[in-house]
């Protein structure tokens, strides 16, 4: 990955943690989209405002699960939600199960994900997605969007 970035913050009072290699454009993405609508949609469904997102994978060079060609991890391209958290100490866990407010909350930025990047997959897609939300810009033909 040519001139990786070492991301730990994604907007003002917004903490990316563990610190996460990234390529440019997938940062940009991640920290206009965290403020953009992860801010707005922890205020109004959470009544609370975000203080931090947890990530479970960014930059790692590896093959995709079904061992074929190479994740968007693998070019900084990619990023996987684990748990957000929010300035009264709440947490959410991305997992398939939440409770209606969370639940309302994890879908909504799910499903507002899925056009600023190129594929979105959680709970419910597959088993390798059940406990985190996969974003990536993977250039897809027409510019297509693939979101599960």
């Amino acid at each position: 990955m040519p001139y990786p970035l070492s991301v730990s913050d994604l907007a003002k009072g917004i903490e990316l943690t563990p610190e996460a290699e990234l390529n440019c454009t997938t940062a940009e993405a991640i920290a206009r989209f965290t403020a953009d609508v992860v801010q707005p949609a922890a205020t109004n469904i959470m009544g609370t405002k975000l203080s931090g997102v947890i990530h479970a994978s960014a930059y790692v060079c590896r093959p995709r699960h079904n061992g074929g060609k190479l994740s968007e991890h693998a070019f900084g391209n990619a990023l996987d939600i684990a748990s957000f958290t929010f300035t009264d100490g709440s947490r959410i866990d991305v997992a398939p199960q939440p409770d209606e407010k969370q639940g309302k909350f994890l879908d909504h930025v799910r499903e507002a994900a899925c056009g600023p990047f190129k594929t979105v997959l959680g709970p419910g897609s597959d088993p390798d997605h059940e406990t985190h939300l996969h974003l990536d810009l993977a250039p897809r033909r027409n510019g297509s969007t693939f979101c599960q």
